[in-house]
């Protein structure tokens, strides 16, 4: 009888694939929430939809994460204007 040698790869771990998808998620609405603090959007709902769509983002992702980018973009605003009135 042969000995056979058994190798053990792990599967890939949900929290692991979970981070992933959480760090792309955390990229793509700094990204949107940047292009909405350019363009000025981020203060209307509607208007911060049809920016993003019109820079190319998919009509799921905007629909999608619109809502976190306005979030974003609005505390970055208000955190840049703190700034300005504590000098």
């Amino acid at each position: 009888m042969q000995m056979s040698v058994i190798t053990i790869h792990p599967l890939i771990d949900g929290s692991l694939f979970l981070d992933a998808v959480r760090a792309q998620r955390i990229a793509k609405v700094a990204e949107m929430a940047s292009r909405l603090v350019e363009t000025g959007a981020f203060v209307d709902h509607s208007d911060s939809i049809m920016v993003l769509a019109s820079f190319g983002y998919a009509p799921f992702e905007v629909h999608a994460l619109v809502t976190d980018a306005r979030q974003v973009a609005t505390e970055h605003v208000v955190a840049m204007e703190m700034c300005e009135a504590g000098q």
